[in-house]
């Protein structure tokens, strides 16, 4: 699909917004979401909207199970604390009985889905060729700075997968263009890494710099052996756009909570 011309999900003649053409909008139990094109034949998976607010305590997974056809309980989420470490779903397990603290999810298991919430953080998808797993990222400034795609990556590499094989898509976040941040910010990256300075540019604000967390983490993927051809952007940015995306940024307190869902199967998206 063409960005900015009518989708068979919308209400007819209502014209989609904008964004990258590797994207395209879909209408699901879920309300209005956004998928990867490239990962379409290899997983179910979206990308949600302002239709659904998630928040941050007891979020409400039933739209999210119903859009891929599972039951609630095979919706997994994690406690998201801004780190680095990833949960693993086997095949036939169990979820856990109350999420685990984590910012990524494998899995290697077609039955379940696995999920991330974000509200300018940055979410990617990631699926392997060969089906043989997913995974879901939550990749906010600490988890950027501390590797978590790059994490995730390992991960998937001890599970069989060959980074060569990875699919990846970067889910909408804040862009640099709204994303000033202090000097113990562009530190910390450059702690752990020398080469992070080229993810920051001076603000016109003394003192601060725009972050692009996007190509952060599109270039951690790269360095990881993901082909560049096989990451995808949607190029929106959250805080830039309230009419599709919640964004902390900008709303705070108030702000709700979009998520990136992604099922091993290719099929079981439930268009409407």
């Amino acid at each position: 699909m063409t960005p900015g011309v009518t989708s068979g999900g919308n209400r007819e003649g209502e014209v989609e917004p904008a964004v990258s053409p590797a994207f395209e909008w879909r209408q699901v139990p879920a309300g209005r979401v956004v998928v990867a094109v490239p990962l379409v034949p290899l997983a179910a998976h979206f990308f949600s909207t302002r239709d659904v607010s998630h928040q941050t305590r007891d979020p409400d997974y039933r739209s999210v199970a119903a859009s891929f056809g599972v039951p609630p309980r095979h919706v997994v989420d994690v406690r998201q604390v801004h780190g680095r470490d990833v949960l693993v779903l086997q095949p036939g397990g169990e979820s856990p009985a109350a999420p685990v603290e984590a910012d990524a999810i494998v899995s290697l298991d077609p039955d379940r889905v696995a999920t991330i919430r974000v509200a300018d953080c940055i979410p990617i998808l990631l699926a392997d060729r060969r089906r043989r797993a997913v995974a879901a990222v939550h990749a906010g400034w600490r988890g950027t700075a501390a590797g978590v795609v790059e994490a995730t990556v390992a991960v998937l590499e001890q599970h069989g997968v060959r980074p060569a094989d990875l699919v990846a898509a970067i889910g909408p976040g804040i862009g640099a263009c709204c994303y000033e941040v202090d000097r113990p910010v562009l530190d910390t990256f450059l702690r752990r890494d020398a080469a992070a300075d080229a993810w920051f540019v001076p603000a016109q604000t003394g003192g601060r710099w725009r972050l692009d967390l996007t190509r952060a983490n599109r270039d951690q993927l790269v360095r990881c052996g993901v082909p560049a051809g096989s990451i995808h952007e949607i190029g929106s940015c959250t805080r830039d756009r309230p009419d599709l995306w919640h964004s902390f940024r900008r709303e705070r307190d108030a702000a709700g909570r979009m998520v990136a869902a992604i099922r091993l199967r290719a099929s079981g998206l439930v268009d409407r």
